[in-house]
């Protein structure tokens, strides 16, 4: 195991550098999703039946819905499974971070519906909170390999 002053520096270096990539990329979240005008067929909407829109857009058999709305909201969140730990020791837990991407999630959501006029979807936060725990388990994976080979050294 190694001591402070033996990582400090390194850990300070990280940790700084992700605190800075983790706001540019909430920033950029809420701006994706808030601001990035999207047309909605449905306008202004609530869906709180777990499934549905999902179900939906798998039946339509279009691959571009598919990958945009059921993979995107995955993707768009696993930045922050991923930064949170890497930045914080207190984020060093799965269902911490399945929480947190819910919230941060519902929040997204909520302001979609109330300021933006879009649909609220229960669906999203669903494959939002997915992906911020994708990206929790990618970071532990990376954690893992980094002290394989460090220890390796």
């Amino acid at each position: 195991m190694q001591t402070q002053n033996e990582s400090g520096p390194t850990q300070k270096l990280v940790k700084k550098g992700g605190t800075l990539v983790l706001c540019i990329y909430l920033l950029a979240l809420f701006y994706a999703t808030l601001f990035i005008y999207n047309y909605y067929p449905y306008g202004k909407s609530v869906n709180l039946v777990l499934f549905d829109s999902i179900k939906l857009m798998w039946e339509s058999g279009s691959y571009w819905l598919i990958l945009k709305n059921i993979i995107g909201n995955i993707l768009l969140f696993m930045p922050l499974g991923f930064l949170i730990p890497l930045v914080s020791k207190k984020g060093n837990s799965g269902l911490l971070i399945a929480i947190i991407g819910f919230a941060t999630s519902t929040v997204i959501e909520l302001l979609q519906y109330f300021v933006a006029q879009r649909i609220f979807d229960i669906d999203d936060i669903l494959l939002n909170a997915i992906g911020a725990v994708v990206g929790y388990v990618v970071f532990r994976l990376f954690r893992s390999l980094y002290k394989k080979i460090k220890k390796a050294k």
